[in-house]
């Protein structure tokens, strides 16, 4: 009886090891083009994606966005060196994370060209109206068919905006969803998988939701927020993120069963980049070359300054020299009458300024728009600029003087301090960051309602910065106040 038994028990297990599976996801996100930092970077990084993914028959390598801009050296390329770095790795997916496309759409063609593996960005809607990315993919692994659903940040032109006539857009995640489903369903996967650009909750939208609405999705990696999850269910789906920076790998385990086809468990960690890794030998020759351009170019000199052009500090915050060296640069390149901008950087300049110096004052590719405002929505618009600011955070304005006290303006007076006329309208040159964030929705109701204008291109602000400075070197910091406390 006990032989019997045993021998029932040997088959049982036998049965059961033949209908397992086990498929491994590793995953990065926001790594925003940092080759080397402190916690790691891709240099560092990659010794240990290639220890980890070591049976690639059996194992997926996908990317969740944010890839391509964030340093100096994404910049000098636009981003083309980390593409090159992710086809080394062997990435199996990029998706497309919304600051991958601030270098505008003619160079994300481009690295999407380059990049080896799929490129994912179902709801990212090109200028002109055409979806051209693909939204899902079919990968075949560990013996399963595993359907890989790949979109970006919802409503992506709440975070980039470009001029009307190159501008693109992205729609919802769970819309986009809807339509491909169908046919998703119809090529009978054995496992979903979302990989987004997204956070857990964003403006209308919530990770719940998607589970709710879908629950044949086992998975869900997410990004954008910069915040690591090692994994938790949320519904009936796994979910999971990682940090940023190039700092950690996520590896997400699934175990599946073949026989009943369905997911039996899904476990996930983080994986720290180790303090004392090298940096991998291959990726390094492949990038000397580029970081060392690189370095160099950091280096150039643009312009000099006569003494210390200072940052945003508590006791000058609305009227910051550097802050205002970057409103001029704006109304030069632009021939707008007026300016405002953030800086969120306590960075100054002094000396000689490099190009390495200048990024960090404008680290992001940023452009500037111009619309046409009266004074009293110019009112409104530095009401809700006032209301917003922070220890960390300074709004930029200028071209006109105001008063304000308690954060609400008192008055707007041209040059000789005589007051506007509510109807007056001027040209106003703005950092497009402003004119889509959610927290000015005031600013983004109006410039929302009328055309941007359309300029000879569409400025990057540090290369309006870096022509404006060149042409005035040696620089002055400016004492100007322009937003004028009434205590």
């Amino acid at each position: 009886m006990k032989k019997r038994l045993m021998i029932l028990l040997l088959l049982w297990f036998g049965v059961s090891a033949l209908s397992a599976a086990e498929l491994v996801i590793l995953y990065t996100s926001d790594t925003h083009a940092h080759f080397q930092n402190s916690g790691g970077g891709w240099l560092k990084l990659a010794p240990l994606i290639r220890q980890e993914f070591n049976d690639p028959a059996n194992m997926l390598l996908i990317d969740c966005g944010d890839t391509l801009q964030g340093t100096l050296e994404g910049a000098y390329d636009k981003g083309a060196a980390v593409i090159r770095t992710m086809n080394a790795l062997k990435f199996d997916v990029w998706v497309i994370g919304n600051h991958d496309t601030e270098f505008g759409f003619p160079a994300l063609r481009t690295r999407t060209s380059e990049f080896a593996g799929a490129v994912l960005a179902g709801n990212l809607v090109f200028p002109g109206g055409k979806k051209e990315l693909a939204s899902w993919k079919m990968f075949e692994r560990a013996g399963l068919k595993i359907a890989v659903i790949g979109m970006t940040l919802p409503n992506m032109h709440d975070d980039v905006r470009f001029a009307d006539h190159i501008r693109g857009y992205s729609g919802g995640i769970i819309e986009d969803i809807s339509g491909i489903m169908p046919e998703i369903r119809a090529a009978k996967p054995d496992l979903v998988v979302l990989a987004m650009h997204a956070p857990q909750r964003a403006a209308d939208f919530a990770v719940f939701d998607v589970v709710k609405s879908f629950p044949e999705i086992s998975l869900i990696l997410g990004a954008h927020s910069h915040k690591a999850v090692a994994g938790e269910k949320i519904g009936g789906a796994w979910y999971a993120q990682v940090g940023c920076h190039a700092r950690e790998l996520g590896k997400v385990t699934v175990e599946y069963d073949t026989a009943k086809r369905r997911v039996n468990r899904v476990s996930s960690v983080l994986l720290n980049v180790p303090e004392d890794i090298a940096p991998d030998p291959e990726l390094s020759e492949i990038l000397t070359d580029y970081l060392r351009q690189t370095r160099e170019f950091g280096e150039q000199v643009v312009a000099h300054t006569t003494s210390l052009i200072t940052g945003p500090v508590p006791e000058n915050m609305l009227n910051a020299p550097v802050g205002m060296l970057m409103a001029s640069a704006m109304r030069r390149s632009t021939g707008a009458d007026l300016a405002l901008l953030s800086v969120n950087t306590r960075t100054g300049l002094k000396g000689a300024i490099r190009e390495y110096d200048l990024f960090q004052v404008m680290p992001y590719e940023n452009t500037v728009a111009v619309l046409t405002v009266n004074a009293s929505e110019l009112r409104e618009i530095l009401n809700e600029q006032l209301s917003n600011n922070r220890s960390y955070y300074a709004s930029i304005f200028q071209g006109l003087k105001v008063t304000y006290r308690k954060k609400q303006v008192t008055g707007i007076y041209d040059a000789q301090m005589r007051q506007v006329p509510d109807e007056t309208v001027f040209k106003l040159a703005a950092a497009n960051y402003l004119l889509i964030s959610n927290r000015f929705p005031v600013l983004r109701k109006i410039a929302s309602a009328r055309k941007l204008e359309k300029l000879p291109a569409d400025p990057l602000m540090r290369d309006c910065i870096r022509d404006y400075i060149r042409l005035n070197s040696p620089l002055e910091p400016s004492n100007e106040q322009w937003m004028i406390s009434e205590r």
